[in-house]
């Protein structure tokens, strides 16, 4: 597929919002509010216990990041319905649901076959390269504790699936991208 996000585009989006300031926060919080008010509303109730606030903190960042991905698809993106959120996170735990009862299960394995077959492969990679993330940590102060990645994995693969089933069936015309 042609136009999928590139993997520079998922590192590019990524670091643009590492170096962005404080002071920017508040206002890509407040676009997101008004662009994907579904999706942010699911963020801040994805990240309640059993997450720790720290976990919350860094479940919202990769889910606006993610976001910030997905707008720069060729195609253009849709608000997100709560119907289509609602379905992303039923097949998304209805995945966990299967994948834990499977005495061999390996979410390594199962990971790499989903990037295979996924429609957009480098952003699924994005989250769980954030999720799974342990260098330059202290094991006690892991970004995801490890019994909670799994979940924060769904949240944030939700997320996804959610956009992706949002983005428009033909590409953005030459006039919309002069505009933006």
């Amino acid at each position: 597929m042609t136009d999928m996000i590139s993997a520079e585009t998922v590192t590019r989006v990524w670091q643009d919002m590492a170096r962005a300031s404080a002071e920017a926060a508040p206002l890509v919080v407040t676009q997101m509010m008004e662009e994907q008010p579904v999706i942010i509303a699911y963020l801040l109730g994805a990240g309640e216990p059993p997450f720790n606030q720290h976990e919350q903190e860094i479940i919202f960042y990769l889910g606006m990041a993610v976001w910030q991905m997905m707008k720069q698809s060729k195609r253009r993106l849709l608000r997100v319905s709560q119907k289509k959120l609602m379905q992303a996170e039923e097949a998304n735990f209805d995945f966990l649901e299967r994948f834990s009862a499977s005495p061999e299960a390996d979410f390594e394995s199962a990971i790499q076959a989903m990037l295979a077959t996924y429609p957009e492969p480098e952003v699924l990679r994005y989250i769980v390269e954030a999720i799974m993330e342990e260098e330059d940590y202290d094991p006690d102060d892991l970004p995801i504790r490890d019994e909670y990645r799994g979940l924060a994995f769904v949240h944030l693969k939700t997320v996804l699936d959610a956009l992706i089933s949002s983005l428009a069936a033909a590409p953005r015309s030459r006039r919309y991208k002069q505009r933006k």
